[in-house]
């Protein structure tokens, strides 16, 4: 195999991991792209909201309807509101982990089998006396597949990570509106039986 044959093989591998770098970059703005829809919405909801909130509290007349449009039922309302942003949320990061981890995923392997079609064909025309340097270069071969395994795992590690803090997230998000209605409910009742 001669030098433009060897530099042709290399190029291949580095074209794949170029496109895997574009499709990555394609799902992380596909990715920002829906966040931002999100959070767009849920800010024209909260701003509509508030404004709904504002008009009743400026026309009710006396302390009593303002008390009670501050109520559990009102708290809860906005609890779901905010439970249900963030499962989008986290939707939206679930998907784009798992497709960023399938892109990673295609591209060791892509990147794996070009390097090995590569490595067999430079040791396979290897000339003769050169055993030595061959078998070198198959165990500096063998370390780079290793620190690939050893970054597919990572990655999945990362992922899985990610993947329960979010769901951390929000089950403590839950947990603190669950807390604040259980504080709320009781303050409303006595105020309604007085």
């Amino acid at each position: 195999m001669n030098q433009e044959q060897i530099t042709a093989k290399l190029s291949q591998i580095n074209s794949k991991g170029l496109e895997a770098t574009f499709s990555l970059s394609e799902a992380a703005l596909e990715n920002a792209q829906k966040l931002a829809e999100l959070n767009y919405a849920a800010s024209k909801d909260a701003l509509v909201n508030v404004q709904d909130g504002i008009q009743h509290v400026l026309t009710a007349k006396d302390p009593k309807q303002v008390t009670e449009l501050l109520s559990a039922d009102a708290l809860q309302a906005a609890s779901n509101q905010a439970v249900a942003y963030q499962k989008k949320v986290t939707k939206v990061l679930r998907d784009g982990s798992k497709e960023f981890s399938n892109v990673v995923e295609a591209s060791i392997d892509q990147f794996q089998d070009g390097l090995q079609d590569w490595v067999n064909t430079v040791t396979a025309t290897a000339p003769a006396g050169s055993e030595v340097f061959v078998s070198s270069f198959k165990t500096v071969y063998g370390s780079v597949l290793q620190g690939f395994e050893q970054f597919r795992a990572a990655s999945k590690e990362a992922f899985a990570t990610a993947e329960k803090t979010a769901d951390q997230a929000l089950e403590t998000a839950q947990g603190q509106i669950a807390q604040v209605k259980k504080v709320a409910t009781p303050a409303t009742r006595s105020r309604k039986a007085a």
